[in-house]
């Protein structure tokens, strides 16, 4: 599965080449896990359903705190402090109650 990734990968990043900004990232959005994907339908065969709960757990935690973390770090290296707005914008209460309800769960 893993030259899977990779070629799955490459392939988004072609296409988002050649499209603009939207679209190549909704492709790899949509494609980026394709391999979790396929794991899970195999374990599905296999009865495995545990399994497949806790994959889809760790993989959405790692991938929020790992954005949190990067966004963290990076900000960390260019401001000394960093500050959070509480703001009227919606999608920024959606994402950290979803980063909330991921590491509660």
């Amino acid at each position: 599965l893993v030259p899977l990734a990779e070629r799955l990968s490459f392939i988004t990043e072609c296409i988002a080449e050649q499209t603009n900004e939207t679209f190549g990232a909704l492709i790899n959005a949509t494609f980026g896990n394709a391999p979790e994907l396929l794991i899970s339908l195999s374990a599905m065969n296999s009865g495995k359903y545990r399994m497949i709960q806790l994959t889809l757990l760790g993989s959405m935690l790692c991938n929020m705190m790992f954005v949190f973390g990067a966004s963290c770090l990076v900000g960390g290296l260019r401001w000394k402090k960093q500050f959070l707005k509480k703001s009227i914008n919606a999608s920024g209460n959606v994402n950290i109650g979803l980063l909330m309800l991921a590491t509660a769960g």
